[in-house]
């Protein structure tokens, strides 16, 4: 696509609401921070949703979160630089809500491309 044309394109999907944001990606890895897990949060009942998800703005190795239907009630995206940081987020930031927790590591991710879903829309 010519430069012009992506140009005009970007313009429009803001100016329509499409593109809302811009980000920076972040190689976690040259920061030292070479261990993700995504963990899955089943909270306890008396536990408010509300106050959980406004907890997680506190914890800076919580880099997102997704609130789930299903067995688990979110789902946190955690970058730490290793198991023993793992640990004590999971241990002293997590225990007062989480019934239950399962954390599986990130062993590599898959380039996504939300751009695609200009082709699909308006």
């Amino acid at each position: 696509m010519a430069p012009n044309t992506v140009a005009e394109r970007m313009r429009r999907h803001r100016e329509g609401g499409v593109i809302t944001d811009s980000t920076v990606v972040i190689d976690e890895r040259a920061l030292g921070l070479e261990l993700g897990v995504l963990s899955d949060i089943k909270l306890h009942e008396a536990v408010s949703r509300v106050d959980f998800a406004e907890s997680l703005t506190k914890v800076p190795q919580v880099v997102g979160a997704l609130r789930l239907t299903g067995e688990y009630d979110y789902q946190l995206h955690i970058v730490c630089s290793g198991a023993s940081e793992l640990e004590s987020v999971i241990d002293d930031r997590f225990e007062f809500g989480g019934a239950s927790v399962d954390s599986p590591l990130i062993m590599r991710g898959v380039p996504g491309d939300k751009a695609k879903l200009l082709d699909i829309g308006p």
